[in-house]
């Protein structure tokens, strides 16, 4: 009776976990996963190692630092975090931005704004008609556009 019991605690603690993973925001959850997935490795690579099973543990070990470091690496350094893009050196164009947001060059702050609206609800990784990288040009495109306005959203 009391290993049922247990059972019983176990899978209930189980699915209340899978419950609250579930919702958890997609870079939080990711990070979580990582951060669970490097702990287990590293336990077992030890584990691995102090058994004799050096040649097996070291690798897995290894594996699990890395994965312990990505998952505490800063916000936005390892791109899980969801966070604004890196800014790199090659940004796009104003042309580039009007041809992704479809306005025309003598657009107003309403139309790019309401272009990048109806866009993002096409395109954001929530969806599930697009991805995060689409989100992250659209949203590149009208931040460019606005800026070249002399407006900042």
């Amino acid at each position: 009776m009391a290993a049922f019991f247990l059972g019983f605690l176990a899978l209930a603690g189980f699915l209340g976990a899978a419950w609250w993973f579930s919702r958890q925001k997609t870079a939080r959850a990711a990070r979580l996963v990582r951060m669970l997935l490097g702990g287990g490795a590293v336990l077992a690579g030890a584990l691995l190692t102090l058994r004799g099973a050096v040649a097996l543990g070291v690798p897995i070990g290894l594996f699990g630092l890395g994965m312990l470091g990505i998952a505490y690496s800063g916000p936005g350094q390892n791109g899980a975090s969801g966070s604004s893009p890196p800014q790199s050196g090659n940004s796009m164009s104003l042309d580039e931005a009007r041809e992704i947001l479809s306005v025309g060059l003598g657009a107003t702050r309403e139309e790019i704004r309401q272009a990048h609206r109806n866009l993002m609800k096409k395109l954001h990784p929530d969806t599930g008609g697009g991805s995060a990288a689409l989100a992250r040009q659209v949203q590149e495109a009208r931040d460019i556009l606005l800026a070249a306005l002399g407006d900042q959203d």
